[in-house]
């Protein structure tokens, strides 16, 4: 109940949610010489403007395009935002603290993250615009880039550890063992939940938001807050992973290390948006099939050779 509730249930999402678009937008602003958010809250540095912004966009008119089917068109955004969450299932802030607990734990988080991308797609097409055409094939070609170098990285660690997720907290962390699994993690993450420079589902220079076009008002909130529920279920996995989770302490102690390690990890895939220009599709798939695929190979036989050693 504790795990369900707090950490990393649903309180703790709630405040990461606010706190990373919030954090976006100052990271982004500082390295642009811009102020960002600041005059909602300017004593508390503007963190209360994406409060406001949540509340402006749950309160504005709700509009269905009468082309879509509308049960549909309703439904997808809460089945993606919930999909998104499910990792959170069996990822465990500290020692016993797990809504799930599970000795393949691991291999259920892969199995729902590679799940979620159907789920996408299916959303776009219940909009039935061109735009959100366009972004789920895009989306469909980056997760076909993604995610075999993703899962190779987790599974190069799992070499190592196992798959029980408990267990990664004691001995050396994964990025000591293998840092070239940390590597193609930190790159297929943001490749998996759109940050830049690999925004190229919803490029809204060029098809609007691509599969979150269509949307507005509350249910914009879930489809495009589900990509951000993503980063928070991939940080905490990152985190516990190949930092070490809540190590070297416990209790209370250790959750406060947990978070502020997934904080790390989080602040590094904003920043990207200030830092890096958004790729070319071509560009993106050719990083994926090529370099990215050639790492994670290289990170399983890293953990192979580790493992016979």
């Amino acid at each position: 109940m504790v795990a369900a509730v707090f950490f990393p249930g649903l309180i703790t999402m709630g405040l990461y949610l606010i706190l990373a678009v919030w954090a976006e937008r100052k990271l982004a602003a500082k390295v642009q010489w811009r102020y960002g958010p600041l005059y909602v809250s300017e004593k508390l540095g503007g963190v209360l403007q994406t409060v406001a912004d949540l509340l402006k966009l749950a309160f504005s008119e709700l509009v269905v395009p009468s082309y879509t089917n509308r049960a549909l068109f309703a439904a997808l955004p809460a089945v993606v935002f919930f999909v998104e969450a499910l990792p959170l299932l069996f990822i465990p802030g500290g020692p016993g603290l797990v809504m799930i607990p599970s000795g393949y734990g691991l291999l259920y988080v892969v199995a729902i993250i590679l799940i979620s991308t159907p789920a996408v797609v299916a959303m776009a097409w219940a909009e039935a615009d061109k735009f959100t055409f366009i972004g789920l094939l895009r989306e469909l070609l980056l997760e076909a880039a993604y995610e075999v170098p993703l899962v190779l990285s987790l599974l190069a660690m799992a070499l190592v550890y196992g798959t029980d997720l408990s267990t990664y907290a004691q001995g050396l962390p994964g990025i000591a063992v293998n840092p070239v699994a940390f590597f193609v993690y930190l790159v297929a993450t943001a490749m998996a939940t759109s940050r830049f420079p690999f925004e190229i589902p919803d490029a809204d220079a060029e098809i609007v938001l691509g599969p979150y076009t269509e949307y507005g008002s509350s249910l914009f909130l879930l489809a495009y807050g589900s990509n951000y529920v993503k980063l928070y279920a991939m940080a905490l996995l990152g985190a516990l992973v190949f930092l070490g989770g809540w190590a070297p302490l416990a209790g209370i102690a250790g959750i406060a290390v947990y978070i502020l390690k997934a904080s790390a990890l989080t602040a590094f895939w904003l920043l990207l948006r200030a830092v890096y220009p958004r790729m070319r599709i071509d560009q993106a798939l050719r990083l994926g099939w090529r370099e990215l695929l050639f790492l994670s190979a290289a990170a399983v036989g890293v953990s192979a050779l580790w493992r016979l050693w």
